[in-house]
């Protein structure tokens, strides 16, 4: 650093002199007012401003600043007299002159260009995806509901069919078919129409049946005609008709077809249920058999190898309770070929059955048995979920009458529900056997509603 002291009589000379030496990067450290003579401390001399100021560069790296062209008028020599000594400057006149001088030569300096400050950025907006996602299901879900209650006279469903095709499209929907599946159904009916002559109402509600029955696939009874050994269980949710089904097929296969039948539950966290299942076995003169463990069932299954139906009632199990599940599906694993029958009630949303099909996959099912058809109007749930599974139907109940409210699942029955041609009260003769009525009338001829 460069320090040097100058001297002045006004400010505007000492800065003009600081800059054309130092340059314009010096700064002042501190200035004072002092007298200039010969004699001791000054006196009798001329006053003068003292100026001391300093730069962290060499002075000789800066051009001197050019002299002004006006002249500065100096005042005359005068004899050294005494003078009075003059009062300081007023500090805030000081620093305004000395900031008015550095803006003005700073103007001479050359400027650099400064980097821009950085914009403030604003926070990426988070896209509500999740919540537009159900907001889409919502909308997906409410057009639905919308399609089906439009009366027949609505364009929508089945809009680009012949008047009679639509209306059948728009029923099939009201049923509960996914409008996708009611369309292509109306199209296969468009290309069978297509060949004949007459084309009435009639004719069209014909057609329709036969392709919806050629589009229901259905098990066939339990025990067929030669059959002499069957193992059957049943899975599926709480509180779906499990127990309620087993006892109607229990009750007929012994009292009409007179098959030996052996009853296995698993189900004995609920003592209601096995005094249950117990009341009818000793009605019926079968043998029950409590089971904890799947090893306790395989032991039961192979002490009654001479019987010839072998029922497996299950307790319902809750969508944590896989490994549980796993445990039902090894079943087959250890003992070969078991006839697993999902039990679903029919007045499930088909999402939920999706999800219920989804979760007792591990169990390995083969039939879907359907139950409390008689509490909803709509069937289009059985028919879609037997075409997505390609599983094919078993049985339905209809009621808590034991035997009578349990059908042999039909492709005619079901295509008649689906086009409102018959009733699930018109009991089709499937079970219905009225020995077993009589023998159970003692114990009320209905299963108790903590079975269903």
């Amino acid at each position: 650093m460069k320090v040097k002291l100058f001297h002045a009589e006004t400010m505007h000379e000492a800065i003009r002199d600081i800059k054309a030496e130092l340059g314009p990067d010096a700064i002042i450290l501190s200035t004072k007012r002092v007298r200039q003579g010969s004699l001791p401390f000054g006196l009798f001399g001329k006053p003068l401003l003292e100026v001391t100021a300093a730069t962290d560069r060499d002075a000789k790296e800066f051009a001197p600043i050019p002299q002004p062209t006006v002249p500065v008028q100096r005042q005359e020599a005068r004899p050294l007299m005494p003078t009075p000594p003059a009062a300081p400057e007023p500090a805030p006149l000081f620093q305004d002159t000395l900031s008015a001088l550095l803006r003005r030569s700073a103007t001479t300096q050359p400027t650099v260009p400064s980097a821009p400050m950085p914009s403030p950025v604003a926070p990426p907006r988070v896209k509500p995806t999740e919540r537009v996602h159900r907001l889409k299901q919502d909308l997906q879900e409410l057009h639905q509901r919308l399609t089906t209650s439009l009366p027949d006279a609505a364009p929508t469903g089945g809009a680009g069919f012949p008047a009679p095709i639509a209306r059948a499209c728009r029923q099939l929907i009201a049923q509960g078919l996914r409008p996708a599946s009611a369309e292509n159904l109306c199209l296969a009916l468009r290309r069978r129409l297509a060949s004949q002559t007459a084309q009435t109402d009639g004719d069209i509600r014909e057609t329709l049946h036969r392709i919806l029955e050629e589009g229901i696939r259905v098990s066939g009874p339990l025990l067929s005609p030669g059959d002499n050994y069957n193992v059957a269980m049943f899975v599926g949710p709480s509180g779906v008709g499990k127990t309620t089904a087993i006892v109607k097929l229990a009750t007929h296969y012994r009292l009409e077809e007179h098959k030996s039948v052996v009853l296995i539950t698993l189900d004995t966290c609920r003592t209601a249920a096995v005094e249950h299942l117990r009341m009818y076995a000793d009605v019926l003169g079968v043998t029950l058999e409590t089971a904890q463990t799947t090893a306790d069932v395989m032991d039961g299954i192979r002490r009654h190898r001479e019987a010839n139906l072998i029922l497996i009632d299950t307790p319902g199990f809750g969508a944590n309770e896989t490994a549980r599940l796993a445990h039902l599906g090894g079943l087959k694993d250890s003992y070969g070929p078991i006839e697993t029958h999902l039990v679903l009630s029919a007045c499930t949303r088909m999402q939920d059955l999706r999800r219920t099909v989804a979760r007792y996959d591990v169990c390995a099912p083969t039939r879907l048995l359907f139950t409390k058809l008689d509490e909803t109007a709509e069937y289009g749930n059985l028919f879609e979920l037997a075409s997505q599974t390609t599983l094919p139907l078993s049985y339905w109940g209809i009621g808590q009458q034991v035997p009578e409210d349990l059908e042999l699942a039909q492709p005619g029955r079901l295509a008649d529900l689906l086009l409102e041609r018959g009733s699930v009260h018109v009991t089709s003769p499937g079970l219905s056997s009225p020995r077993g009525c009589d023998m159970l009338a003692s114990v009320g001829g209905t299963t108790p509603q903590h079975a269903q």
